[in-house]
């Protein structure tokens, strides 16, 4: 195999976990991530042993260990723990699924790689020899081998194969974050959590979950998320096709399904409070689907072009399971690109893309049946 490394484009959980993976292989990598090296993602995300307990090796860790790095409720003690009882549709969730710290799962996962802050694609140019990325921030490079691993809004996607479109699935999501003191959190979210780190409840085709994202001794950082199937085209809260800066515009319409919820239990009650949310930074999810074309990934691959997870097969964020394919991607792009090169990955589109593809529309059915549908 050339010595030329990989390039990588994105250093999220997909392009990291491939990266640490080739790493691990002995395959040089490059990342190259638009965004600065700031902390950031500071969120929980569930993940299933199916797709955490192989990433172990390559880690060099135990289960145990693993959890407890980078747990949600790791820096306390925990483990992640979710009590499946407590979703209203626990869909893959067992006694070995846990709530991860994005963040610390990044920065675990980052550990020995060369990573490209800071240096966004703008652009992705066909050559005779092979494929030129023109970066924000560096010369362009020319290369045999690169992989977009950048998300369901691809720059890597978008600049060769522009066509491929992201559907937007008739649901209405919102999103926060809060702190909470400790002392509120024991005596308002523990005794409902019993030690699950994600809770949820419905009313109607209203599903409301609160998770933690971090706890510390003092404070607990929460997260929460309003989601209902849209109403028709003339739902006010469902936006298709808002801009990218509208995501932070919230209609007076959301805060008023807010105050007509009825009877909460806590801690719903002291999450869902109308008056508590107008001060908070909310955010206006789409729940979104991609699934480039299996001819589409194979002619981007005869060019050197090769796509993993959210940039090829995304699904919504509730009802799909994102993080744990761009775990599985990620170990299995690496082990197919060190044992048989380049070429190969062809050969892996054919084995992967009929999971892909049913994992796009079980996520939409998911979706659906969390909300009764």
């Amino acid at each position: 195999m050339t010595q030329q490394p990989v390039r990588i484009i994105g250093a999220g959980i997909g392009g990291l976990t491939l990266g640490r993976c080739l790493l691990k292989h002995g395959v040089p990598a490059v990342l190259y991530e638009r965004m600065p090296s700031s902390p950031r993602h500071g969120y929980g995300i569930t993940l299933h042993a199916s797709s955490y307990r192989p990433l172990l090796d390559i880690l060099g860790l135990d289960e145990w260990t693993f959890r407890r790095r980078i747990a949600v409720d790791g820096s306390l003690g925990g483990i992640g723990n979710i009590e499946p009882n407590l979703l209203v549709r626990p869909g893959k969730v067992d006694w070995s699924s846990f709530r991860a710290h994005r963040g610390k799962l990044e920065a675990l996962l980052r550990q020995g790689l060369d990573v490209q802050w800071g240096n966004a694609l703008e652009k992705v140019e066909e050559t005779s020899s092979g494929i030129t990325l023109c970066l924000q921030n560096a010369p362009k490079l020319e290369s045999v081998c690169v992989v977009g691993a950048d998300g369901p809004h691809s720059s890597t996607r978008k600049s060769l194969s522009p066509n491929t479109p992201l559907r937007v699935l008739p649901y209405v999501a919102f999103n926060g974050r809060r702190q909470v003191e400790r002392t509120l959190f024991d005596s308002i979210y523990a005794p409902a959590m019993r030690g699950s780190n994600v809770i949820e409840t419905k009313q109607g085709d209203v599903v409301l979950n609160v998770s933690v994202n971090e706890q510390q001794r003092d404070t607990v950082s929460m997260g929460w998320i309003y989601s209902r199937p849209a109403k028709g085209p003339a739902d006010p809260l469902h936006k298709p096709y808002r801009s990218v800066s509208g995501v932070t515009h919230i209609p007076e319409e959301f805060y008023e399904e807010i105050e007509a919820l009825q009877e909460l239990e806590q801690p719903f009650k002291e999450v869902f409070n109308a008056e508590k949310l107008r001060t908070e930074r909310v955010l206006h999810w789409l729940m979104r689907t991609v699934l480039v074309s299996h001819q589409g990934l194979r002619a981007l691959a005869e060019k050197g072009v090769f796509f993993m997870g959210d940039s090829v097969h995304a699904e919504p964020i509730l009802g799909g399971e994102g993080a744990g394919n761009a775990i599985t991607d990620g170990i299995q792009l690496a082990k197919c690109i060190s044992t048989f090169g380049p070429s190969g990955i062809p050969a892996w589109y054919d084995s992967r893309y009929p999971e892909w593809e049913s994992n796009v529309m079980k996520s939409e059915k998911g979706i659906g049946e969390m909300h009764g549908i």
